[in-house]
C-alpha cells in the first residue's frame, strides 16, 4: 500500500512539475510556450548608402551586445528613418524622425535566434543637449534552434550618442515570446 501510495504522488508530482531548462548563460526558463524579454543592451551603429524610399535619409546597420533575459545574445539591424523634422517629442521640444523600416536578428551562444520587425517607431533630437532618445515596437517573425516557430512582441528604448559618423546606442527591449510547444 505504501508503495501504491508513492507511485501516485510520484506521477501527481510528475504531472503538475514544469521543468526548468537552462537556456545560454545559464538563464532559466519554464518548458511552458512563454517567455518574458528583459534585455539591456549597448552598440554601434555606422551610416550606409542605403535609401529605400528615396527621401535622402539613409539607413543604418547597427551591432550590439545585450544581456538579460532569455540570455545574452549579439543583434545586427538594419534600420531607416524619415529625415529629422520639428514634431512632437515627449522627451522635451526637439526635432523627431519616424521609422521606414528596420528588421534585426538576435543570435544566442547556443546560436539560437529571434527574428524581429520593427512596426512603429521614432526618434527625436534636442538641438539644445544634442540628445538622442527614441522607441520602437517590434514583433517576433521566427527564430531558429530553441525558438523556431516563435512569435511575440518586443518594445526598445534607445539613447543614441553621436561619435562623429559612428553612433553609440543604449537602452532596453522588454516583450514576450511565444514558441510551440515541444520546442
Amino acid at each position: 500500500m505504501k508503495s501504491m501510495f508513492v507511485c501516485i504522488a510520484s506521477a501527481i508530482l510528475l504531472v503538475f512539475s514544469t521543468p526548468v531548462v537552462a537556456g545560454d548563460d545559464g538563464v532559466e526558463w519554464t518548458s511552458s510556450s512563454q517567455m518574458r524579454i528583459n534585455q539591456w543592451f549597448s552598440g554601434v551603429s555606422i551610416p550606409t548608402m542605403v535609401d529605400s524610399n528615396g527621401d535622402e535619409s539613409f539607413a543604418r546597420s547597427f551591432t550590439a551586445e545585450s544581456k538579460g533575459s532569455p540570455g545574452r545574445s549579439t543583434t545586427v539591424a538594419f534600420a531607416e528613418w524619415s529625415p529629422l523634422v520639428p514634431g512632437d517629442c515627449p522627451f522635451g521640444s526637439g526635432l523627431r524622425a519616424e521609422l521606414v523600416e528596420e528588421g534585426f536578428v538576435q543570435t544566442y551562444s547556443d546560436l539560437s535566434q529571434l527574428h524581429f520587425v520593427a512596426t512603429t517607431g521614432f526618434f527625436c533630437l534636442n538641438p539644445e543637449t544634442f540628445e538622442l532618445r527614441g522607441e520602437f515596437d517590434a514583433i517576433i517573425t521566427g527564430g531558429t534552434g530553441r525558438f523556431v516557430g516563435a512569435t511575440g512582441w518586443a518594445i526598445t528604448e534607445f539613447e543614441i550618442f553621436i561619435v562623429g559618423n559612428v553612433s553609440s546606442i543604449v537602452g532596453t527591449t522588454m516583450g514576450a515570446i511565444e514558441v510551440p510547444r515541444g520546442r
